[in-house]
């Protein structure tokens, strides 16, 4: 059975990785998903540390555009205890 991360994500390590770099990884997961076609698969981001499959945790933008968009928010490795978020642009 899974556990609720959300309880525990306060006591991960954090690391930041580049906005661009987030970008890059953000599209390649959702493209995968999108255009995986008869192949039935998706991409997921391994942990550098441990080698173990990350959790992907999201969150909504709320665009007038298209009226709401899932991006990733964080990558989790449970087994590390570590989480990586994308280092915001300067606005």
């Amino acid at each position: 059975m899974p556990a609720d991360l959300s309880a525990d994500l306060a006591s991960f390590a954090v690391r930041t990785i580049p906005f661009d770099e987030w970008v890059d990884i953000d599209t390649l997961i959702h493209r995968s998903s999108v255009t995986s076609g008869d192949f039935d698969y998706v991409l997921r981001p391994l942990c550098p540390d441990c080698g173990a499959e990350a959790d992907i945790e999201y969150e909504t933008l709320d665009l007038e555009s298209d009226g709401g968009r899932e991006v990733i928010s964080a990558l989790v490795c449970s087994p590390c205890q570590v989480l990586w978020e994308p280092v915001q642009p300067d606005e």
